[in-house]
């Protein structure tokens, strides 16, 4: 969790979301990608703790680090998972929105980098856990005891 990370073929990279929003980030042409697992939209107050936590900044990271092993922002897609209400027994506004405002910051900030979304299984209130394969991007969702892969990069 609020990390990221950008690696090649044929590596695989996993994380497990709730709440969290999981962000995939591929180049097809050049068979690299990577995942941001980001806890929070924003920072409170603008101070940013750590970079990994936070959509806005976590998704900068990463795509500094994907532009590092040679892939160029517009040869990228995303893909985002996660965002789910995993707090609604809380009584508390503030708990239950944290996966739509995970969600809406890391749309608002990929469109704002000129990223297409090709592909989302965002909300609900079940966790999931995505497995992305370098080697030709697809995307391994495993959620409510179900699993299957997605090709769109």
């Amino acid at each position: 969790m609020a990390e990221w990370k950008a690696t090649k073929s044929p590596d695989a990279i996993r994380t497990t979301l709730g709440s969290c929003v999981g962000i995939v980030l591929y180049s097809a042409k050049k068979k690299l990608g990577g995942v941001s697992h980001i806890l929070l939209a924003d920072p409170p107050s603008g101070r940013i703790i750590q970079r990994g936590k936070y959509a806005r900044t976590a998704i900068d990271m990463l795509l500094a680090d994907i532009q590092k092993l040679g892939a160029e922002p517009a040869d990228l897609s995303a893909r985002i998972f996660g965002g789910a209400s995993m707090f609604d027994a809380m009584n508390s506004t503030f708990f239950n929105n944290i996966g739509q405002s995970n969600v809406a910051a890391t749309r608002e900030t990929l469109e704002a980098r000129k990223i297409p979304i090709v592909e989302e299984d965002v909300g609900g209130n079940l966790g999931r856990t995505i497995t992305l394969y370098l080697d030709d991007g697809r995307v391994l969702l495993r959620a409510n005891g179900q699993e299957r892969y997605l090709y769109k990069t």
